[in-house]
C-alpha cells in the first residue's frame, strides 16, 4: 500500500455545492427544473379542477397526456404527476448542489418530453423546451468548467486561476 493512500484525492477536495452556489449561472440554470415542475403542476391542476384551455408551454407533455388519459381516474393521474414533479424537483435540488449528472439526466428527460410535443406537431412548446434546454446546457457547461478549474487548483496546477 502506498504511503500517500490515506490522503484525499484532489477531486475529493472540491466542494461541488460551494462551487455551484458561487456561480449564478449554475444556480439560475438549475432552477429551470423547478420552473418546469411548478408550471407543469399548474397545468395539471387546471386540467383536473379548472375550466381548461389554459396551459403553460413550458409544461410537460407526459403529464398532459397522463391527465387526458386518466381524466376519469384523477387520483391515478395526480399520483403519476406527483412522481414526475418529484423527479424534476429532485433533479433541480441535485443540480443546485453542483451535480453535473443532474443537469444531464434532467436535460435528457426534458429533451424526450420535447420530442413528444414534436411528435404531435405542437411546435410552440418545442420551441420553449429548446430555450429551457439551452439555459440548462449553459449552466451545465459553467458548472463543468468551474469544477475542472477547482480540480486543477486543488491539484496545484499553476494555470488554475483565470488571468494567472
Amino acid at each position: 500500500m502506498p504511503l500517500d493512500s490515506h490522503l484525499p484525492r484532489p477531486s475529493s477536495l472540491v466542494d461541488r455545492a460551494a462551487i455551484a452556489k458561487a456561480h449564478p449561472r449554475v444556480q439560475s440554470s438549475a432552477r429551470w427544473f423547478w420552473w418546469i415542475a411548478g408550471l407543469s403542476a399548474i397545468n395539471s391542476l387546471v386540467a383536473h379542477f379548472g375550466e381548461g384551455g389554459v396551459s403553460f408551454v413550458i409544461g410537460l407533455a407526459v403529464m398532459q397526456i397522463a391527465d387526458a388519459v386518466f381524466r376519469e381516474m384523477a387520483l391515478v393521474a395526480l399520483a403519476f404527476d406527483a412522481l414526475v414533479l418529484g423527479f424534476f424537483v429532485f433533479i433541480g435540488a441535485m443540480a443546485l448542489r453542483g451535480n453535473l449528472w443532474a443537469f444531464i439526466v434532467g436535460g435528457a428527460v426534458y429533451l424526450a418530453d420535447a420530442a413528444v410535443f414534436a411528435f404531435f406537431g405542437d411546435w410552440l412548446p418545442v420551441g420553449f423546451h429548446g430555450y429551457a434546454l439551452y439555459c440548462i446546457f449553459i449552466g451545465a457547461h459553467a458548472l463543468r468548467e468551474a469544477l475542472a478549474s477547482a480540480k486543477r487548483a486543488a491539484s496545484g496546477e499553476v494555470d488554475a486561476l483565470p488571468g494567472v
